[in-house]
């Protein structure tokens, strides 16, 4: 406790007094789930991230975890031992055919800013949550479009602390991976997308599909889709046919509308939720021989495993 305080302290000392301890987590994730980061701090420009990185990682060897949007993730219940930095900053400007923005700039404001200058090639990104950071470290979008392809660089705070720009060609976009996921240490800060000039409203009516395509999906909070795909299968469809649809943890439920999501009935907790996974890790497996591969990350936690394999590890910097 007395080290805790002291870091603390020395924390405030170095960034400031946003610092802040103990603030609970469920406040900013989507899934509103989640226990207390032990310290907190909102970085709102990138000299701040860098500072922030550096005096956790190099001074006090203490963990850190970058928060975006909040999407995509599950915090423990016992929340984040070290330092959570969550990422604010918001500059975002046109450019011609570019779009350049900062990590922390809302993904759905992105998407906004290109209809509004006629610019085409987001629209797979149309409601959508999170940040434009998180978008692209997660590669997100439809299932054969996705943001990676209107990414022309994305300036990174490396695993030294310098800050690189990564080229296209080099940031490995996969289905729902990058560089960026398989690397953690390497930090978004800032991106330039690509994109092409089109008629408003064309661009509203292939905004308009992809919605019809979302509409499936439950409004209840979730983390958004818990696993990937398998390969020609769907997730929903294979713990569907298991039979675990509007199946119940406490106040976590696999949804009935679409069997890919848990979502919060209201006061649900991580362990309800991790039981849900490993429930539909373990019955997919049985069923079919299939291993669903989680596409939410565990922040938090250490590894959990289901009887089959383990679903994730807690990737702290």
């Amino acid at each position: 406790m007395k080290k805790n305080q002291e870091i603390a302290k020395l924390l405030r000392l170095a960034l400031g007094e946003k610092v802040k301890e103990n603030i609970p987590l469920s406040s900013y994730t989507t899934f509103g789930i989640g226990g207390p980061a032990r310290f907190f701090y909102p970085a709102a420009s990138n000299q701040e991230i860098q500072e922030a990185v550096y005096w956790a990682r190099e001074i006090f060897s203490l963990p850190y975890f970058i928060l975006g949007g909040g999407s995509n993730i599950l915090v423990s219940d016992q929340g984040f031992p070290g330092l959570v930095i969550k990422i604010a900053t918001q500059k975002i400007e046109v450019n011609k055919e570019k779009i350049i923005a900062e990590a922390g700039v809302p993904l759905s404001l992105v998407v906004n800013k290109a209809k509004e200058n006629c610019l085409s090639g987001l629209e797979c990104c149309v409601g959508i949550p999170g940040s434009l950071g998180g978008a692209i470290n997660g590669n997100a979008g439809a299932k054969d479009s996705w943001i990676g392809k209107r990414v022309e660089w994305v300036d990174i705070l490396d695993k030294n602390g310098k800050v690189k720009k990564i080229e296209q060609k080099n940031c490995q976009f996969g289905y729902r991976s990058s560089r960026f996921k398989k690397h953690p240490e390497e930090i978004i800060l800032k991106a330039c997308l690509k994109l092409k000039k089109e008629k408003k409203e064309i661009i509203s009516q292939q905004e308009a599909l992809f919605l019809t395509k979302r509409r499936g999906q439950p409004k209840e909070r979730s983390a958004g889709s818990v696993f990937k795909n398998p390969p020609g299968d769907a997730a929903g469809r294979l713990i569907d046919l298991a039979g675990l649809k509007g199946k119940k943890k406490g106040e976590a439920q696999i949804s009935p509308q679409h069997a890919n999501f848990i979502v919060n009935l209201g006061r649900a907790r991580a362990s309800d939720v991790l039981y849900l996974m490993r429930l539909a890790q373990d019955s997919v497996w049985k069923k079919f021989g299939v291993k669903l591969e989680p596409e939410i990350k565990l922040v938090g936690f250490n590894i959990i495993k289901s009887r089959n394999h383990k679903i994730t590890r807690s990737r702290n910097h």
